[in-house]
C-alpha cells in the first residue's frame, strides 16, 4: 500500500466516518497539534535520565492522545462516545500533579525553561499542549470534547510540574 493517496493535494483531508474537510479546519489543527505533542513526548521519554515511572506515565498519555485525535477527527459528533475520554484520566493526572507538587518547593517567581534537557522538553510539551487547548476552544464542543478540553488543561499542568521535577 502506498503512503500517498493524492487525495489531499488540493487542500482537503478525510475524516473518520467519511467526509472531507479543508486541511486548515480547526479540527485538523487540533489533532495535528496533539500529534505534535505526542512526538515531543516521545522525544522526552527517550532522553537519557528520564525516570522509568515518568516513562510509564508518558506511554499512557500517548495512548490517551491517540483516542483524543480520533475524537477530533470524526465527521459526526453523534459518535463521539466511541472516543470519549474517561474522567478517571483527569483524576490520574491530578494525583500525579499533587504528588509532585508536594515534593517541590512553592513557586515564588517565573520559571525559565531549560534547567536541563529534560526540563526543556517537558516545557515544550507544556506549550504545545496549551496551543492545542486554545484551538479546542475554537470549536463548538460536544460533551465528550468538553471533557477532553479539561484533560488537555490538566495535561499542560502535568507538564509544568513535570518540568519542575525533572530540573531537580
Amino acid at each position: 500500500m502506498k503512503i500517498y493517496t493524492k487525495t489531499g493535494d488540493k487542500g482537503y483531508t478525510g475524516l473518520i466516518g467519511g467526509g472531507r474537510t479543508m486541511k486548515n479546519d480547526v479540527r485538523v489543527e487540533i489533532y495535528g497539534t496533539l500529534d505534535e505533542l505526542s512526538s515531543f513526548i516521545g522525544l522526552l521519554k527517550t532522553e537519557n535520565g528520564c525516570p522509568k515511572e515518568v516513562i510509564g506515565t508518558l506511554d499512557h498519555i500517548q495512548g490517551t492522545l491517540i483516542g483524543l485525535n480520533c475524537l477530533f477527527a470524526i465527521s459526526d459528533n453523534k459518535n463521539s462516545h466511541n472516543f470519549a475520554i474517561n474522567t478517571e484520566e483527569i483524576t490520574l493526572l491530578e494525583k500525579i500533579i499533587d504528588k509532585y507538587s508536594g515534593e517541590l518547593p512553592p513557586v515564588t517567581e517565573f520559571l525559565v525553561p531549560g534547567a536541563n534537557k529534560l526540563n526543556a522538553l517537558a516545557n515544550v510539551c507544556r506549550t504545545v499542549c496549551r496551543r492545542a487547548e486554545r484551538r479546542i476552544y475554537d470549536l463548538e464542543l460536544c460533551d465528550d470534547q468538553k471533557t477532553a478540553a479539561i484533560y488537555i488543561n490538566r495535561l499542560s499542568d502535568y507538564f509544568f510540574i513535570l518540568g519542575r521535577r525533572l530540573s531537580e
